[in-house]
């Protein structure tokens, strides 16, 4: 389990770090279906503190506007589908907790060009 988390947590910043497409409103969409996990987590008091700190603050999501132009529209679609992936999901409960850390995971399973995925950097 705790490999898994230290996965999402990686994965999840990616996706915070990348520019976030040509749309502001994406940055904003992203942000959303992270803070939508919170509640999601209740029943799963295992990872409940993990999963409440995958948020975008204003600080990253404002990065995030102000790396859109680095992203192709391939990468603003695949950011697009994280998001509603990541909305999406069911709420957690303890004896299905490996079931959701995968549907979870399942959502965030892509990769953004190297200008996109390294536009935090830059």
């Amino acid at each position: 389990m705790k490999k898994l988390l230290i996965g999402l947590v990686a994965t999840s910043s990616l996706v915070f770090g990348a520019g976030c497409g040509g749309d502001g409103d994406l940055c904003e969409d992203l942000a959303d279906s992270f803070s939508s996990l919170s509640g999601k987590v209740d029943g799963c008091p295992e990872i409940s503190p993990f999963i409440s700190e995958l948020r975008l603050g204003e600080e990253e999501i404002n990065q995030c506007k102000e790396s859109l132009d680095r992203c192709t529209d391939a990468d603003k679609d695949k950011l697009r589908r994280a998001a509603d992936c990541i909305s999406g999901v069911s709420q957690c409960r303890s004896a299905t907790i490996e079931a959701w850390a995968n549907e979870l995971e399942s959502c965030l399973d892509f990769t953004l060009s190297d200008g996109c995925a390294n536009s935090s950097e830059e």
